[in-house]
């Protein structure tokens, strides 16, 4: 119990003080004194000073004692040890009479429960930041390598049509080739037949002739089919690599997306942290 005598000054804090720790949402604990004893001192939820009994004298290290003799405003860090709970600080002010004088203190205690919790979790958010950009930054740089290796695909591709484009002009010529030569056979064969006797020789000359020539456009036709197969194939094939580079580039840009909602994060981190240090 506070004393029956005080200061009307020291008095109005000691009315006033279950107000203010009402008005404050964290924990927090009010501690009044005049220059040598407690007055009054209101602890919080969790944190206490067994040691603030009413008409006990103050300690030399604590906040109010200081902030009495420094006649100015006192901050001090509690460990959790110091008293069995969880770690605070305080804020000591010393309070004047109407000359002036410090007649005694008012210190406010704030649990750094919540700044603990929120430094944790600030720790977390950074760690889950900073993994996800690694992860983020491989993530672009296969999609990369990704797209590079499609352009090369698609690049062969084209020269595979290309190519195939002239073989079709090689089998032209071939083909041209193949019907001269199944004439000039059939001409031979003719001019062998007038000849009679002395043109057999001749005449079999003719039908190899003729023969190399069916067999060179069966050859051209056979190739011809081949090839168109080869440019069909090439053709899906470029689509689908196509498709694929799509993709890729889509996956390009999610990533970037996500590399910006990374780095929103990190920085959501920081103004956690900062917080925590105001709380």
């Amino acid at each position: 119990m506070p004393p029956e005598e005080k200061d009307p000054i020291l008095e109005y804090f000691v009315r006033l003080a279950p107000l203010i720790q009402e008005l404050i949402p964290l924990d927090c604990m009010i501690g009044i004194s005049d220059r040598e004893k407690f007055l009054y001192n209101l602890d919080g939820r969790e944190i206490k000073n067994p040691k603030a009994i009413p008409g006990k004298p103050i300690p030399g290290e604590s906040g109010l004692s200081k902030a009495i003799q420094k006649e100015g405003t006192v901050r001090i860090t509690v460990s959790g040890e110091t008293y069995g709970g969880p770690a605070f600080k305080t804020t000591t002010v010393p309070v004047r009479d109407e000359a002036g004088r410090v007649i005694g203190a008012v210190g406010l205690a704030l649990s750094l429960s919540a700044q603990d919790a929120l430094t944790e979790v600030a720790g977390t958010v950074a760690t889950l930041a900073r993994d996800a950009s690694m992860a983020v930054e491989g993530l672009a740089e296969s999609a990369q390598n990704l797209t590079r290796h499609h352009e090369t695909l698609l690049s062969v591709v084209e020269e595979v049509r290309q190519q195939v484009s002239k073989t079709e002009t090689i089998l032209g010529f071939i083909r041209e080739v193949a019907g001269k030569s199944n004439l000039l056979g059939l001409n031979a064969a003719i001019e062998a037949a007038r000849a009679g006797e002395g043109g057999r020789g001749f005449s079999v000359v003719a039908e190899e002739i003729r023969k190399m020539s069916a067999y060179s456009t069966n050859s051209v036709k056979e190739i011809k089919d081949i090839l168109v197969a080869i440019n069909e194939k090439v053709g899906k094939m470029a689509k689908s690599i196509s498709q694929v580079s799509d993709e890729a580039q889509n996956e390009a840009a999610a990533t970037e997306e996500i590399s910006a909602s990374v780095q929103e994060l990190a920085t959501l981190a920081q103004k956690i942290e900062t917080v925590a240090q105001i709380i």
